[in-house]
C-alpha cells in the first residue's frame, strides 16, 4: 500500500515519530548557552529535513521494495526509545564506526587469505581445526576458551615480554623477568590518519559488495518463488516439497560429521588458483553447452505436467430488498430501497432510529470490492428466506414461504411495518491484472 502524508495532522504525527517531540528535543532553561546555541542549530537541521521530508517523501510499496504501514509501525515502536533521525547523530556516528570497525575488515581480509591460499600453511592449519570440529563436535564449547586464549592473552603477553632479538627466525618466546614493554590497549585510529582513510574505503567497497549480492540473490530467487509464473514457481514448491519430505525422512541415516567434512575441504579445496582455473575450463566446456538444454528439458516438464486450470473463486452476494407499508389497515407496500443489511427489529440502525441505508434500484448494486459480477449471472430470489433468517438469528420474523417475504411482527402479533427479501448474485474474485 503507498503511504505519503497528505495532511498536516499526518504529517506532524509522521515528523513527531522520525525526528521525536519538541518537548523531548528542545533544549532545557537549564543548559548553558553554549549547548543551547548547539541544540537550535540541530533543530534548524531537522526543520530543514522536515520541509524536505514534506515535498518529496517517496511512497514506496511493499511490491517494489519498500515497507508496509504495519512494518513501519512496527519498526518504529521497536525504536521509540532510540534518538530519533538527526544529520548530526548519524555523521557522529558513522565517525565512531569508521574508527572502530578496522577489526571487522581485518578478520575478513584474514578469512579470504585462508580462502584463496595465500599462504598454504594457514590454509592447512584452518582446515586442520575445522577437521577437528567436524569429527568432535563437543570441541565447539572450547572453541571460545582457545580464541581468547591464544588470539587475544598469549599475544598480549608476548607484547609486554618481547623474546630477545634473533637473526634467525624462531617461534617467539617470551623474556623473562619483570615486562619490559607498556600494555597495548586497542584504541579507535584517529580521524583523517591512513587506517580511517582504508577504513573509509572498506566500508564503501562493503557497501557495493553488499549491493551486488543483495540484487545477484533477488534477481536468482525472484522467477522461482514469487510465482510471477505460476506454472513455474508451482513445479519449485513441488520439487523442493518432494526434497524437504525425503531429507526429513533418511537425515537422522546420514553421517552429518563427514558430510560436512568433505564439504568443508571441497570448498576451500575449491579455491586454489589452480583449481579455480580447472573449474573454470571444466564450466566453460561441459555445463555451458548443456545449461539451455537442461532449461529447456525443466520448462518442456513444467507445461506438460504442471496444469493450473483453476476456475475464479466463487462467491455469493447478498442484497436485501427492503419495502414498507403504506397504511397497517392496507395491504400496500412501498418499493423503499436494496440495503446490505435486513434492517430487521435487533438492527442497530433500527435500534438507534436511524434510516435503513443502500441504493433504489437492484441494478445500482456493485460487487465488494476485488470481485467482479459473474460473467453470465444475474440476480436470483433466494426462496429459502428460513436459512437465512435463522443463520442470522433474525428474532421477532414472520416468513412467508409463498412469496418469499420476511415480516416484521409486534408485540401483538401482527405483521409491523418493514418487510424484506433476499436476492442473491454470483461474483468471481479479481485476478491481479485485471480491472
Amino acid at each position: 500500500m503507498n503511504y505519503a502524508p497528505r495532511t498536516l495532522r499526518e504529517f506532524s504525527a509522521l515528523k513527531d515519530i522520525l525526528y521525536g517531540s519538541d518537548d523531548a528535543t528542545s533544549p532545557s532553561s537549564s543548559h548553558d548557552s553554549s549547548g543551547s546555541k548547539e541544540s537550535r542549530k540541530d533543530h534548524i537541521t531537522d526543520k530543514l529535513l522536515e520541509l524536505l521530508f514534506a515535498s518529496a517523501l517517496p511512497a514506496a510499496d511493499a511490491v517494489n521494495g519498500g515497507s508496509t504501514m504495519t512494518d513501519v509501525a512496527e519498526r518504529l515502536q521497536d525504536q521509540k526509545n532510540r534518538p530519533a533521525f538527526s544529520v548530526p547523530v548519524m555523521g557522529r556516528n558513522f565517525s565512531r564506526l569508521n574508527a572502530r570497525i578496522g577489526v571487522v575488515f581485518r578478520l575478513q581480509f584474514k578469512i579470504r587469505r585462508i580462502l584463496i591460499w595465500r599462504n598454504p600453511n594457514h590454509t592447512f592449519s584452518a582446515l586442520a581445526i575445522y577437521s577437528f570440529l567436524c569429527l568432535y563436535p563437543f570441541l565447539l564449547i572450547l572453541f571460545p576458551v582457545v580464541v581468547v586464549l591464544f588470539g587475544f592473552m598469549v599475544p598480549a603477553f608476548v607484547q609486554r615480554h618481547p623474546p630477545p632479538p634473533s637473526p634467525l627466525p624462531s617461534f617467539p618466546v617470551p623474556s623473562e623477568g619483570p615486562p619490559l614493554a607498556e600494555a597495548r590497549e586497542p584504541r579507535p585510529v584517529p580521524e583523517l590518519s591512513r587506517d580511517f582513510l582504508m577504513n573509509m574505503r572498506d566500508v564503501q567497497n562493503a557497501m557495493d559488495d553488499f549491493t551486488h549480492a543483495y540484487d545477484k540473490i533477488v534477481g536468482t530467487l525472484t522467477k522461482p518463488t514469487n510465482f510471477k509464473d505460476e506454472q513455474y514457481s508451482s513445479a519449485v514448491y513441488l520439487a523442493l516439497l518432494v526434497v524437504g519430505a525425503i531429507m526429513f525422512v533418511i537425515s537422522p541415516y546420514l553421517p552429518w560429521r563427514h558430510i560436512f567434512l568433505v564439504w568443508g575441504w571441497a570448498v576451500v579445496t575449491m579455491g586454489h588458483p589452480k583449481a579455480r582455473r580447472l573449474l573454470k575450463s571444466s564450466h566453460d566446456m561441459y555445463v555451458s553447452p548443456r545449461e539451455h538444454q537442461l532449461s529447456n528439458l525443466f520448462d518442456a516438464w513444467v507445461q506438460k505436467d504442471i496444469v493450473l486450470d483453476e476456475l475464479p473463486e466463487q462467491r455469493h452476494v447478498e442484497i436485501f430488498e427492503l419495502q414498507r407499508q403504506k397504511n397497517s389497515d392496507v395491504d400496500e407496500w412501498d418499493d423503499w430501497l436494496f440495503s446490505a443489511a435486513p434492517y430487521d427489529a435487533l438492527s442497530p440502525q433500527r435500534a438507534s432510529k436511524q434510516r435503513p441505508q443502500g441504493v433504489r434500484f437492484l441494478d445500482e448494486v456493485l460487487p465488494p470490492v476485488g470481485w467482479k459480477f459473474g460473467q453470465n449471472s444475474a440476480w436470483k430470489l433466494d426462496l429459502r428466506p428460513a436459512e437465512w433468517v435463522l443463520q442470522r438469528s433474525v428474532v421477532g420474523a414472520d416468513v412467508d414461504n409463498n412469496s418469499k417475504w420476511v415480516y416484521d411482527t409486534t408485540l401483538s402479533g401482527r405483521r409491523g411495518e418493514w418487510r424484506r427479501r433476499r436476492w442473491l448474485r454470483v461474483c468471481e474474485r479479481h485476478s491481479a491484472g485485471e480491472e
